[in-house]
């Protein structure tokens, strides 16, 4: 037993020291849970993976420190790997999995149609991501035209359109996922309905 005990500390030191490092770049939000419970209960470290999961401000900042190499993986809509590929002519390799994405789209509590929205501004995250897509789509099956009818501020990821909404009511809209939805409508904004409910 003597013999056997420093060789087992050895063993379980060379797989302390054998696990490979992965960054993973994410938006916060109930996308994340999956990952931040694996990381709480130690699921990554069974099998040799040291997970550090960081948080991205906006679709931009996420695309290009994966092009740069600045985090192996990035957790996001498959949108923006397809403009890596389009706009950035970078390479990358996409593993699905898939939701609703859980999004609503969130109004100030004076809209009371979508067609109040006309002339005002609305915050997506950047300008060609899903989100953003999302809500132009919703918006033109409701008769409203981007550029035309109104504006769109490319303000970053969900925290910070619900922080814009709640500090500016003059930015009326933007598209939010849960928890951020959740907070909205407790702070008072209201609901136009879920995107998979909007476009079907």
């Amino acid at each position: 037993m003597r013999r056997i005990a420093p060789l087992l500390l050895a063993f379980c030191c060379a797989m302390a020291w054998a696990q490979t490092q992965v960054k993973v770049k994410m938006f916060p939000g109930a996308q994340s849970l999956p990952a931040l419970a694996a990381q709480q209960n130690h699921l990554f470290e069974r099998y040799g993976l040291k997970v550090d999961i960081l948080f991205t401000a906006n679709s931009d900042e996420q695309r290009a420190g994966l092009a740069k190499g600045d985090f192996e993986i990035a957790q996001a809509a498959v949108d923006n790997a397809v403009a890596m590929v389009e706009l950035a002519k970078e390479d990358v390799v996409i593993v699905t999995g898939g939701d609703s994405s859980m999004n609503e789209f969130i109004v100030q509590p004076d809209v009371r149609s979508f067609k109040d929205l006309k002339g005002h501004t609305l915050l997506v995250d950047a300008l060609n991501t899903a989100y953003a897509l999302q809500l132009k789509k919703i918006l033109l099956m409701n008769g409203l035209k981007p550029d035309v009818d109104y504006k769109l501020n490319p303000i970053g990821g969900t925290g910070m359109r619900l922080r814009g909404m709640r500090e500016n009511p003059e930015y009326k809209a933007a598209m939010l996922n849960l928890p951020f939805s959740l907070d909205a409508k407790a702070a008072g904004l209201k609901s136009m309905g879920r995107a998979t409910d909007l476009i079907g």
